[in-house]
């Protein structure tokens, strides 16, 4: 997963924290009702949790088959390194070098 798609989750995230310390800090004005500055507060922190909960699908994918690619290669070296241990020491015990 790149660093890049983390960074925007962060800014995204910081940027939704900025709304909701906004519309509390507008409260103080008389000519916003406070109930409407309640409303989009909370449907702010809805789409944040939205938004979140599919960015880390996303990401959780990403990461998944990531990990499925690495053991795959992981497990294909093990096998050629075993393979090749194997092949050296049948050569050694039969006195072939």
């Amino acid at each position: 997963m790149q660093l890049e798609v983390f960074e925007h989750l962060l800014r995204i995230n910081t940027a939704f924290d900025q709304v909701a310390r906004s519309l509390t800090a507008l409260r103080k004005h008389r000519q916003f009702h406070p109930g409407e500055l309640k409303r989009f507060l909370q449907a702010s922190k809805e789409h944040r949790a939205s938004l979140n909960s599919y960015l880390a699908a996303g990401i959780e994918s990403a990461e998944t088959d990531q990990a499925g690619r690495r053991f795959r290669r992981r497990l294909a070296q093990e096998r050629r390194d075993e393979q090749g241990s194997r092949e050296a020491l049948s050569r050694h015990s039969s006195g072939v070098e």
